[in-house]
C-alpha cells in the first residue's frame, strides 16, 4: 500500500468515527429531551444559553462534516482516476486536497450595515482537513460537555437538593449539641429547578461550599471540646493523685514529728508547700480543686477554648505541686531513714560488743555508754546528733578493745 493509499484510508476511518460519535451524541435520549424542551421554550437563563449553544455546535459539526466528507470523497475519486490519467498529477491533486488548505469554511456573517456593495455576505477561511478536524473536535467536546451538564443538573438536581437538606439537618443537630449558634449558613431555597437547572446547580454548589465551611467549623469545635474534656480529665486524675500524696505526706510527716520532734520538721528544706498543706477551705489544694470545678462548669457551658487554656495552666500547676510533693516526701523519708540507720548500726555494735565480752569480759564504761545509747534511741523526740555522737564513741571503744586484745 502506498503512502497516498494509507492517507486516504486514514481519512475514511476518521469520517466513519466522526459519523458514529456525532450521531450517537445527537440521537442520545438526553440530547433529544433537551432539544424538545429548548424548542418548547421550557428553558430560561443560563440553561437556555447553554442548550442553544450546544445545539448550534451540533449543527455546525454536521456542516463541517459535510465539508470534510466532500474533500475526502473528491480525493478518493481523483485517486481512482482512469487508465489515461497522469499519475504524477493525480498524486499532487490528492495530496493538495488532504494536506493543503482545500476547505473554505464560513466563519462569520457580515451585517448589511457593514457590507460593501460588492462585498460578500460572509467571511470565510481556508483551512486544511487537519485544521478543520481540530475545530470539529472542539465543537464536539463543547456540545457534549454542555449537554452532559444540563442532563446531570436535570436528572440529579432534586436528589442532590434532598441530600443537602439531610446534610443541613444533621449539621443543625451537631450545632445544637455543641451550642454553636454562629457560623450557621441559611438554607436558601433553590429557584428555577426545572426551567434553569444549571443556575440551580450553581446555587447548590454554593450551598455545598457553605455546608463544608460549616462542617469544618463544627469539626474544630468538636476537636476543641474533646481536647478540653481530655485536659480536664487529666487534671482530675492528677488532683486525685495529689490528694493521695497529701495524705501520705501528712502521715509520714506526723511519724517524723513524733520520732524526731518539731525542730527537725521545721528544719526540712522542703517545707510543706502549697500543695501539701492539710485540706481546708483556704488551703491551696482546695484552690486547685475549686479551679477544676470552675473549668468543669465552663466545659458544660460550651466554653471549650477557655477550658483548654485554663486546663493547660491547671495541669502545669498540679504537675509542679506533685513534683514538690515528691521532693518533700523524699526528704521526710530520708530523715526517717537516718534514724533507722542509726538503730541498725547500734544493733551491729551491740553484737560485736557481745562477742568481745564473751572473749575478754565486760567493761563498765562500754556498758554505761551502751545503756545511754539505748535510752537515747527510745527517747522522743530522738536527738539524731546525740545518738550519732555516742555511736561514734561506742565504735571507738570497740575498735580499741579489738586492737589491744589482738
Amino acid at each position: 500500500m502506498s503512502d497516498l493509499d494509507s492517507l486516504i484510508e486514514l481519512w475514511q476511518q476518521r469520517l466513519a468515527a466522526i459519523t458514529t460519535n456525532a450521531n450517537e451524541l445527537s440521537d442520545a435520549e438526553s440530547t433529544k429531551r433537551i432539544r424538545i424542551k429548548l424548542r418548547a421554550q421550557h428553558y430560561t437563563g443560563n440553561t437556555q444559553i447553554k442548550a442553544e449553544d450546544a445545539t448550534r455546535k451540533l449543527s455546525s459539526l454536521v456542516d463541517d462534516y459535510v465539508l470534510l466528507a466532500k474533500v475526502v470523497e473528491e480525493a478518493v475519486r481523483i485517486h481512482k482516476g482512469g487508465m489515461f490519467s497522469a499519475w504524477a498529477n493525480t498524486d499532487e491533486k490528492v495530496t493538495a486536497l488532504l494536506e493543503g488548505p482545500s476547505i473554505v469554511r464560513t466563519t462569520a456573517q457580515v451585517s448589511i450595515k457593514n457590507r460593501d456593495l460588492l462585498g460578500s455576505a460572509s467571511v470565510s477561511d481556508s483551512m486544511t482537513p487537519e485544521q478543520l478536524l481540530a475545530v470539529m473536535q472542539i465543537e464536539f467536546e463543547q456540545a457534549r460537555d454542555s449537554l452532559n451538564e444540563i442532563d446531570y443538573a436535570e436528572t440529579h438536581g432534586t436528589e442532590e437538593l434532598a441530600g443537602l437538606r439531610r446534610d443541613y439537618s444533621m449539621m443543625e443537630e451537631r450545632a445544637q449539641r455543641l451550642n454553636a449558634a454562629s457560623d450557621r449558613p441559611s438554607f436558601i431555597e433553590i429557584q428555577d429547578m426545572q426551567s434553569d437547572p444549571l443556575n440551580a446547580q450553581r446555587g447548590k454548589e454554593s450551598l455545598k461550599r457553605a455546608l463544608m465551611a460549616w462542617s469544618t467549623t463544627l469539626d474544630q469545635l468538636e476537636n476543641a471540646k474533646a481536647t478540653a474534656a481530655n485536659e480536664l480529665e487529666q487534671a482530675k486524675m492528677a488532683l486525685a493523685q495529689l490528694q493521695i500524696m497529701t495524705t501520705e505526706y501528712q502521715s509520714q510527716l506526723a511519724q517524723v514529728r513524733d520520732l524526731l520532734g518539731e525542730n527537725v520538721v521545721s528544719s526540712l528544706r522542703f517545707q510543706p508547700t502549697s500543695s501539701m498543706l492539710p485540706m481546708s477551705p483556704m488551703s491551696p489544694i482546695s484552690m486547685l480543686l475549686s479551679w477544676c470545678d470552675t473549668l468543669e462548669s465552663s466545659l458544660q457551658a460550651g466554653q471549650w477554648a477557655a477550658v483548654n487554656v485554663g486546663a493547660s495552666k491547671l495541669n502545669l500547676a498540679i504537675a509542679e505541686a506533685l513534683a514538690n510533693g515528691n521532693k518533700a516526701i523524699a526528704e521526710v523519708q530520708t530523715k526517717a531513714a537516718e534514724a533507722e540507720d542509726l538503730n541498725g548500726r547500734f544493733i551491729a555494735y551491740k553484737a560485736k560488743d557481745k562477742a568481745l565480752t564473751f572473749q575478754y569480759g565486760t567493761e563498765v564504761q562500754r556498758q554505761i555508754l551502751r545503756a545511754q545509747i539505748d535510752a537515747e534511741l527510745k527517747s522522743r523526740p530522738l536527738n539524731l546528733d546525740v545518738v550519732r555522737s555516742k555511736l561514734m564513741m561506742y565504735q571507738d571503744m570497740l575498735t580499741k578493745v579489738s586492737a589491744i586484745k589482738d
